[in-house]
């Protein structure tokens, strides 16, 4: 292993005294001497869906979720499934290259939303999975990119990637946030006929705010995760975003630290006012 990222899930399942190692933003170096990315979601392998390639959607999906019903990556060596190990492109480093991870989520939430030219999109939420969608969304060719974010950092950050402040109406909307309020802010948001992708992770209740999403015929999307699909594969497709563009990278992962100091990685990671987006663990 080379280098794991801190997800804001990995903090509730240590607050939650999980039983399993975390980490499930991964990567690191084959046998071989390939770089690879490693995939989080197993699947079963053998069911329609993962036959398919949508082993996101695979009933045993979560509960073989690395971190989550079966150990993770945050240690010095990891063993993965050949299938779920994605190589790396040239361009990507290999420390930076765990970043496809929640690319992928992004890169995933935004594909099934239908961006893509003439629609303009809106990404509520500014931690690194919206700042990812921004990317995600520039990258699949939609006209203009918004963002709106809690804390001045992650705006100046999204301004950085080339996102702009919210203003009239947008096709897509997507909640990166995972809250009631996101829903209702990217209700109100949204063009007629437009398509609300909730990426971000509601651990309660989904409240939607019904009316509003009537009077517009507005279509509600859920995301999970990453698969491949007949234009290629989430993860694939997020690793090259990163490697084109070597700045996102550079301003979403605001901290590394050596696993020896995983103490203090986590504190940062879990202080919203730290300025951290991404927190990165040098594991090797």
């Amino acid at each position: 292993m080379r280098a794991a990222g801190i997800c804001a899930s990995d903090i509730v399942a240590l607050a939650n005294g999980t039983p399993w190692i975390i980490g499930h933003e991964l990567s690191g170096v084959h046998a071989d001497g390939t770089p690879v990315v490693i995939e989080a979601l197993y699947g079963c392998g053998t069911c329609e869906s993962c036959r398919t390639g949508q082993y996101n959607l695979c009933r045993t999906a979560l509960g073989r979720g690395l971190g989550f019903g079966a150990d993770g990556g945050m240690a010095e060596r990891f063993r993965a499934p050949r299938r779920h190990l994605v190589e790396l492109p040239e361009d990507l480093d290999v420390r930076d290259g765990f970043l496809a991870e929640p690319a992928a989520v992004s890169w995933h939430g935004v594909r099934i939303a239908d961006a893509g030219p003439n629609t303009r999109v809106l990404v509520i939420g500014g931690g690194s999975v919206g700042l990812l969608a921004v990317a995600a969304a520039q990258a699949q060719d939609a006209a203009e990119v918004a963002l709106q974010a809690r804390y001045r950092h992650q705006m100046e950050i999204g301004e950085r990637l080339g996102a702009t402040e919210p203003k009239g109406r947008y096709e897509i909307v997507i909640d990166a946030a995972g809250s009631s309020s996101a829903l209702l802010d990217g209700a109100q948001w949204l063009a007629p006929c437009g398509i609300i992708s909730v990426l971000g992770v509601h651990y309660h209740h989904l409240e939607v705010p019904s009316t509003l999403l009537m009077i517009k015929e507005a279509r509600l999307v859920a995301s999970m995760g990453y698969c491949t699909h007949p234009n290629g594969r989430d993860m694939r497709q997020a690793a090259e975003m990163l490697a084109a563009r070597p700045e996102i990278a550079e301003v979403l992962v605001t901290h590394r630290f050596p696993l020896a100091d995983v103490t203090e990685a986590f504190r940062v990671a879990a202080d919203r006012k730290s300025g951290a987006i991404k927190v990165a663990l040098e594991l090797g």
